[in-house]
C-alpha cells in the first residue's frame, strides 16, 4: 500500500506491507480496513535530501504499532459490523466519521442493506441524505414503482426511495434540512423540525413543519399531499397531471411552490419546469445544485 501527502515542496510517500499468516475473513477484513483509515498514524521524519535536477528523497518511519485485540474488536470493530438504521447511529456508533462525508451503508427496515451518503459534517452532521442533484446525470422523470425503490448512486445524484423515506420517518421523530444553490454561487437552505412520509396505502403523504432558514419556506404550500409520478396522478389539479406537466416525481398540489425533482437545466433559466424552489428569490429560476437530507430529531 502507498500512502502520499504534499507538504509545501515535499511530496512524500510512504510505503507498509501487511503480512498475514492466513487468509482473512472478507467481512472482517474490510471493517478492519476501514477501522485503520480512521486511526490516526504517528511518523517520524528522519531525513531529507536535496540535489539539483533529481527527486526529493524524504526518509520516514512509522511509529504507530496496533494490535487488534478481542478488546479493541469490541469497543471498535464490532460497532461497526452492527447494523445502523440511519446515519446518525454511525455517527453515534462511531464518532470518528465525524467530518467525514461519503456514502456509508445503512437498514432502514433493520434487515435490508441500502446505501446512501451520509453528510458528516453539516451542522454537527449525522444527516442521511435522500435526495442529491448536482450535474442533471440521473433523470428523475420516473415511475411510481421506481420512486418507490429509489433510484441513482449515492455518490452521485439520487433518491434515496419512498418506502425507505417512510421507514426512517416512521421510526423516530426526524428533521429536514434542503440545500439549494443558484448557477450564480448564492446558497441558502431550508431547515423543518418536523418531516413525516406516509405509507405507501396513504401514497407517502408528506407531513412537514417548523420552518427556519434562509430559502424561504416552499414547502409549506406541499404539506399534506401525497406523492404523485407520471402514471400515478395524486394532485388536486383538474387541468392535468402535475407530474406529467412538470415532469417529476413530488408531493403535488396545483401544482407546486417546491420541485427539486424537476429536470435539470443547465442555466439558470426561468421556468416552472425545472429544479426550482419558488421562496429562494421568488421566482421559478433554475438551481444548480439541490439536496434534502434527514435525521432524528434531538
Amino acid at each position: 500500500m502507498v500512502r502520499c501527502r504534499f507538504y509545501s515542496l515535499l511530496f512524500l510517500c510512504i510505503y507498509f506491507v501487511v503480512v498475514m499468516s492466513m487468509k482473512p475473513h472478507p467481512k472482517v477484513k474490510g471493517n478492519v480496513e476501514s477501522l485503520l483509515k480512521l486511526t490516526p498514524w504517528n511518523w517520524k521524519h528522519l531525513n531529507s535530501s536535496f540535489k539539483v535536477d533529481t527527486p526529493v528523497t524524504v526518509d520516514v518511519s512509522l511509529t504507530s504499532h496496533y494490535r487488534l485485540t478481542g478488546k479493541h474488536l469490541n469497543k471498535y470493530l464490532i460497532k461497526e459490523l452492527q447494523k445502523q438504521r440511519d446515519c446518525a447511529s454511525i455517527l453515534k456508533a462511531i464518532p470518528n466519521t465525524k467530518g467525514r462525508d461519503g456514502v456509508y451503508t445503512i437498514y432502514p427496515d433493520m434487515k435490508t442493506k441500502k446505501l446512501v451518503y451520509c453528510d458528516m459534517t453539516t451542522d454537527g452532521g449525522g444527516w442521511t441524505v435522500i435526495q442529491r442533484r448536482m450535474d442533471g446525470s440521473v433523470n428523475f422523470y420516473r415511475s411510481w414503482q421506481t420512486y418507490k425503490d429509489g433510484f441513482g448512486k449515492p455518490q452521485g445524484e439520487y433518491w434515496l426511495g419512498n418506502e425507505d423515506i417512510h421507514l426512517l420517518t416512521s421510526k423516530t421523530k426526524q428533521e429536514l434540512r434542503v440545500d439549494l444553490q443558484k448557477f450564480s454561487g448564492e446558497k441558502a437552505y431550508a431547515k423543518y423540525s418536523r418531516f413525516t412520509v406516509g405509507s405507501e396505502s396513504q401514497k407517502y403523504k408528506l407531513s412537514v413543519g417548523g420552518y427556519s432558514g434562509t430559502a424561504g419556506d416552499s414547502l409549506a404550500y406541499h404539506n399534506g399531499m401525497k406523492f404523485s409520478t407520471r402514471d400515478q396522478d395524486n394532485d388536486t389539479w383538474k387541468k392535468q397531471a402535475c407530474s406529467v406537466e412538470r415532469q417529476g416525481g413530488w408531493w403535488f398540489k396545483s401544482c407546486i411552490d417546491a420541485h427539486v425533482n424537476g429536470p435539470y437545466l443547465k442555466s439558470a433559466k426561468i421556468t416552472a419546469i425545472s429544479m426550482h424552489w419558488y421562496k429562494f428569490g421568488n421566482e421559478v429560476r433554475a438551481l444548480k445544485r439541490a439536496s434534502m437530507m434527514i435525521r432524528p430529531k434531538i
